[in-house]
């Protein structure tokens, strides 16, 4: 019999603090993706206007050292963990970001939607992109 091997997700949310909020958002997006794929660690992070809200997902130990550093980032401020658990499988297999802020409003919902339509409806609520 084989065992399960479980990942652990969190999901926050915090407010951005600098003052060129399209470059800080790119650049958090290109080290998580560069990062996050070392660690085995998936999941989105949703930008609107200088709210984000994240979901990091995968071993427990890298989850809790990816989040130990963005708790720690001076981009962004008011961190708030919402849901911290372990699940028996991921909601999202690969990174993904929505919500850019170059972004027309309606279509970085529709982009949400889309990265979620298979998610669990207990992950999907925490990302109402309204």
């Amino acid at each position: 019999m084989s065992q399960v091997e479980r990942v652990r997700r969190i999901i926050y949310s915090s407010r951005a603090t600098g003052v060129n909020l399209r470059d800080d958002h790119q650049d958090i997006l290109a080290v998580s993706r560069r990062n996050n794929g070392m660690d085995g660690i998936s999941g989105i992070l949703w930008i609107r206007g200088d709210r984000y809200l994240q979901l990091l997902e995968g071993p427990p130990e890298s989850v809790a050292g990816t989040f130990s550093r963005i708790a720690d980032d001076a981009r962004h401020r008011d961190v708030v963990v919402l849901d911290d658990q372990l699940a028996v499988e991921r909601q999202f297999g690969d990174w993904a970001m929505a919500g850019d802020p170059g972004e027309r409003p309606e279509d970085a919902s529709l982009r949400l939607r889309g990265l979620l339509r298979n998610a669990d409806g207990e992950v999907a609520r925490f990302f109402d992109p309204a």
